[in-house]
């Protein structure tokens, strides 16, 4: 087996945190001891402690709302204190809104050659937790950082910087997890925006985790579209609105509530935000139509503006407890139907109607 240094992260956060880096040398096994963190919502009386779920996977394997930690990879070139704000923002995130995973933080620094000695890393994990993995794709494969012809998990994010969630939910795999993977630039650790940001993503691990069914292999290979995101979306190619609004949504509502942060954090963001609904609204297409990229706007802030909107209308924990919990056993179209009391289509109509205000208007409806 090939020898590598993997730091792993160990920590605690019953009655304080004790944190305490383990260097461990020729081995693939990374066990982290089990924490007592708090990981009910401070606006829902819902109890988020309950036991670890299975999928409905054959062989019972674990998914959903977990007990056991995350687990934190990092490579040599990231620092403590990146390590340490990576480590506490994570745990907010469960502290707000539940213990979901299996999960894995992966922290990649600016050195290519930590970025590449962190595949290897990778590799040995997977197939320590899944034999069957499959290493000739999915793991660093090709010259990606050099000429570019190639994979690895991590080889854009030293010079494009990364911040990013996986799920490995599938019915080829033996263990399925979700990754968290953030790096030192776009925003750095230094900066407020990263905690932000690791909120940001931490939603997305909660939102996967409320789907237990496993993505259906796409023949052509396309992992744009998936079974899962028909689910969540009602649309089997994945689009931003909700999904990355809800996301974006929570994350800047959630920060703007936490200490030392000012007390116009959340309409100073929305404000900058709505710059981007006169785009949307002359583009002539419902958001459940767009994608990821358009010029001059972004989809990402129009959908935080529709879930501040759908909200305002009923309640934060009925968007982000009731619906969720429901999306599986009634599907996105009913779920959404009983949860906001209209269609998706005709909320993103009235909202259409709404968003054409002017921003001081629209900023009332800020909690």
């Amino acid at each position: 087996m090939k020898k590598y240094l993997l730091l792993l992260l160990i920590f605690c956060m019953c009655g304080g945190s004790d944190t305490a880096i383990l260097t461990i040398e020729d081995t693939t096994t990374t066990t982290v001891q089990d924490t007592n963190t708090n990981t009910e919502s401070q606006d829902s009386n819902t109890n988020t402690e309950s036991s670890t779920s299975d999928s409905s996977s054959s062989n019972n394997i674990i998914w959903g709302k977990v007990t056991s930690s995350f687990e934190v990879y990092a490579a040599t070139d990231v620092t403590q204190q990146h390590i340490d704000v990576s480590v506490e923002w994570f745990n907010k995130g469960i502290e707000l809104w539940g213990n979901y995973g299996p999960a894995e933080l992966w922290i990649v620094g600016k050195s290519k050659d930590g970025a590449r000695a962190l595949d290897d890393i990778w590799c040995d994990v997977r197939v320590e937790k899944d034999p069957t993995w499959n290493t000739k794709w999915d793991c660093l494969n090709g010259d990606p950082y050099g000429s570019g012809d190639g994979w690895s998990q991590f080889y854009r994010c030293p010079d494009e910087g990364c911040s990013f969630v996986s799920t490995y939910i599938r019915e080829s795999l033996g263990y399925y997890f979700s990754t968290m993977t953030m790096s030192t630039k776009y925003p750095g650790p230094e900066e407020d925006d990263y905690k932000k940001v690791i909120l940001h993503e931490y939603f997305h691990i909660y939102q996967a985790a409320q789907v237990s069914q496993p993505e259906i292999e796409d023949d052509d290979g396309d992992w744009m579209t998936s079974n899962r995101n028909y689910i969540e979306t009602g649309d089997y190619v994945q689009r931003p609105w909700i999904t990355e609004g809800g996301a974006e949504y929570m994350a800047t509502y959630w920060y703007s509530k936490q200490s030392g942060v000012s007390e116009g954090y959340l309409e100073e963001r929305m404000r900058w935000k709505a710059e981007s609904l006169p785009g949307y609204l002359s583009n002539g297409k419902s958001m459940r139509e767009i994608g990821y990229d358009n010029d001059g706007w972004n989809i990402y802030d129009v959908g935080t503006w529709f879930v501040a909107y759908i909200i305002n209308q009923t309640s934060e924990e009925t968007f982000r407890v009731d619906f969720y919990s429901e999306l599986e056993e009634l599907g996105f179209e009913a779920a959404f139907q009983k949860h906001f009391g209209k269609s998706a289509d005709a909320m993103i109509e009235e909202f259409n109607a709404w968003a054409s205000q002017p921003v001081d208007v629209l900023v009332e409806i800020l909690p």
